[in-house]
């Protein structure tokens, strides 16, 4: 009797995503990010978003590259590498976003509330 042998695949594990804010990213920013923002503009393959996590008045905006369309007035989380583009203007920053998932109904508020809580309870621990 031959023993069943199975083929194992190992797949390197992927670095978390840190959610910052569209304002934080710069050219230095190393490794996937998550990023809350509303689009502003679209057409197929690319959006200009502005962050929703910035406060009122400082919200900054960054062109995103994805893979289909994304729809105007509606929020994201998008998760990407951030990259530099070469413009007539310099270099511009934009974000190759891996997955782009609609949070429209997410309350911004409430989300922030808990994200305020999270850290709490996590300084608390490291004590």
């Amino acid at each position: 009797m031959n023993p069943v042998t199975e083929e194992k695949k190992s797949f390197p594990p992927r670095k978390p995503a840190r959610l910052t804010t569209v304002r934080e990213l710069s050219p230095e920013t190393k490794g996937p990010v998550r990023v809350l923002g509303i689009v502003v503009e679209a057409k197929t393959g690319a959006a200009l978003v502005q962050g929703v996590m910035d406060e009122v008045g400082h919200a900054a905006t960054i062109p995103v590259i994805v893979e289909g369309d994304l729809q105007v007035a509606e929020k994201y989380m998008l998760i990407g590498e951030v990259t530099e583009k070469k413009t007539s203007k310099g270099k511009e920053l934009q974000l190759e976003a891996k997955i782009a998932h609609n949070v429209d109904e997410l309350d911004i508020k409430e989300f922030k509330q808990a994200l305020d809580l999270e850290k709490k309870v996590l300084d608390y621990l490291r004590r």
